[in-house]
């Protein structure tokens, strides 16, 4: 039985409500406490930036498929795993527990809000403002519209056992003026930095637990993300750097056959950054590497680990770069880690052993034997800050060293099909990295990550999904499937690809959506029989001709209007390379790109 719809129960704003979700028969219900107020929260000072993640263990009732729903009230008490998750695309906890992720969602603006959510059989629920959005598996394709005021609303993820947690929940929302569901941007999320309760918000004590003996040490005005950190790497860390410093305090725990683990007892803050020189050994063990960190307080509790996945991770290949890499905090982080295409198979185990045995992170590489790893930690996003190498750790930064980070100024334009895939290669503008790619069918499937990453990032290469151009056949005389993930501007996308289909270069180098569009398109030119279009940044179209500034907005990453007059609006799409763009109403109207 599917509740009522969303917009129903924002508009009656209803001082007490139950909320009941029963998907398939036999699944308990999910119940969420009556509550009396306003729904509107006010956010608590100070904050962290992320969700709080704290898991609970499996229940007894949750035996099988029928039974893997349990109500957020009778999650029980927490185990002492509890970290924080940076990003909702995806966040993820160990797959046999239940977890909640949870904190605020900032609200920039009145308006109508859309939300989705993905996981393994859609077994998640997510509330906003107090609000069951998404219920559990009510179908991944649903979507919901709540009404939210411009502020902070209580955000809550539920994840649940059978729901596995290791590949996680992937949120996406709309907010008004978006053309289409997108990542929430992890700077909106955050969560309090203690365990008291906002003044007057009495809702919270009815609320799902918070995550117990969690709440951060603060000194100053920094509040700390770890006390040391645990690094397990395949084959040994160089050097490590904190802010541009050297760090002094490393322990050798163990060395297996010339991987080692090690201990840096180093305070990890809002707003630093850290960066470790790694290197590996190509000629031993078939070429497989590792590199993973967590930053800790103890077993058990993280404050941040490592994950490709997290735009906060980046990676320097060049010896010439790395000086500055090192030294400035944002320099370099536009070239995202990547996945490890053949990992140290006891890597993981060594990372358990020492950090704990929930460790919930990932390995990450950059593109050589030896590369440079840099986690950015969060803090104010307006304000960017360097250390100069040498300055004391504690001392404050010079105000002269302060400064706002300029805005950079787009690329030049594409032009045409020639021109498009020279300009988006910049690693400056269209950065697209292959986190993954999964070959297979029928439970059989070949990992052809380094091949689909060459095929992707070297060459730029058109290719056919079939084991010729994979290298691999994992299930001989079964069609198979291809699954990409990548990421994009910080984004993280997926592509499937069916056996036989092709895979063009423009599907990840040419623009995703239409923000994407709307940097990509000004500054170019496209002549046709009707005359000639030139795109400009304050969305005014010109051209031989034109009368007066007719505006362009787009509408999807190949689809876009132009306004000519109040009654005269034309809608326009671009072919799969984005080399030439047609009328919608007319398809015999063509523009071709000019150089």
């Amino acid at each position: 039985m599917k509740t009522p719809p969303l917009s129903a129960c924002a508009s009656s704003r209803r001082t007490t409500f139950f909320l009941k979700r029963s998907a398939l028969a036999g699944i308990a219900s999910l119940v969420i406490l009556p509550f009396s107020g306003s729904l509107q929260a006010e956010e608590p000072a100070p904050n962290i930036p992320g969700l709080m993640v704290v898991e609970y263990p499996r229940r007894d009732a949750q035996t099988d498929e029928n039974h893997f729903a349990l109500p957020i009230k009778e999650f029980g008490e927490p185990t002492r795993r509890k970290y924080v998750a940076e990003s909702l695309s995806p966040w993820r906890w160990n797959p046999d527990r239940n977890a909640l992720a949870t904190g605020y969602l900032k609200i920039e603006t009145d308006g109508e809000y859309q939300f989705s959510t993905r996981s393994f059989y859609d077994r998640n629920v997510l509330m906003v403002d107090n609000q069951e959005v998404c219920g559990f598996r009510d179908g991944e394709e649903r979507v919901a519209t709540i009404a939210l005021k411009k502020g902070s609303v209580k955000f809550v993820s539920a994840g649940f056992v059978g729901g596995r947690g290791n590949e996680g929940i992937q949120i996406r929302w709309k907010p008004p003026g978006r053309e289409e569901l997108g990542p929430i941007p992890p700077q909106l999320l955050s969560h309090p930095s203690d365990r008291t309760q906002p003044p007057g918000d009495k809702r919270l004590a009815q609320s799902p637990p918070p995550a117990v003996g969690l709440e951060p040490l603060v000194l100053g005005s920094s509040t700390r993300v770890a006390t040391h950190l645990i690094t397990v790497t395949d084959d040994f860390v160089v050097e490590a750097y904190k802010n541009g410093r050297r760090i002094e305090q490393r322990t050798l725990l163990d060395e297996i056959y010339g991987a080692t683990v090690e201990r840096m007892d180093v305070q990890v803050r809002q707003g630093d950054w850290l960066v470790f020189h790694v290197a590996n050994n190509r000629l031993r063990w078939g070429g497989a590497k590792y590199f993973a960190v967590a930053g800790c307080f103890g077993k058990n509790e993280f404050g941040f680990v490592s994950d490709p996945a997290s735009g906060l991770w980046s990676v320097c290949d060049d010896p010439g770069r790395a000086r500055d890499f090192i030294r400035l905090r944002e320099e370099g982080t536009e070239v995202r880690a990547s996945v490890i295409a053949q990992p140290w198979a006891d890597g993981d185990g060594h990372m358990r052993a020492h950090a704990g045995e929930d460790f919930p992170g990932k390995p990450l590489w950059g593109g050589g034997s030896s590369t440079w790893i840099k986690y950015v930690v969060p803090h104010d996003p307006r304000r960017r800050v360097f250390l100069p190498v040498g300055a004391p750790e504690d001392e404050p930064v010079p105000a002269k060293k302060v400064a706002a980070e300029p805005t950079p100024s787009p690329s030049a334009p594409a032009a045409a099909v020639s021109t498009l895939p020279k300009v988006v290669a910049s690693p400056t503008r269209w950065p697209v990295q292959v986190l993954s790619a999964i070959y297979g069918t029928g439970g059989k499937n070949a990992d052809v990550t380094a091949r689909v990453k060459d095929l992707v990032e070297n060459q730029r290469a058109f290719f056919a999904v079939d084991p010729p151009n994979l290298g691999a056949d994992p299930n001989p005389y079964w069609n198979k499937g291809l699954i990409i993930v990548y990421m994009k501007d910080g984004v993280r996308r997926e592509q499937h690809r069916g056996e036989n289909e092709h895979v063009l270069p423009e599907s990840f180098y040419g623009p995703q959506d239409a923000a994407e569009l709307t940097k990509w398109l000004p500054g170019s030119r496209w002549r046709g029989e009707k005359g000639e279009l030139q795109f400009h940044s304050d969305r005014t179209v010109t051209g031989p001709g034109i009368d007066g500034a007719p505006q362009w907005e787009t509408l999807a990453n190949n689809h876009f209007r132009i306004t000519w007059a109040a009654d005269r609006k034309v809608e326009y799409y671009f072919d799969y390379t984005w080399g030439s763009l047609r009328e919608a109403a007319d398809a015999s109207i063509v523009y071709h790109g000019v150089k």
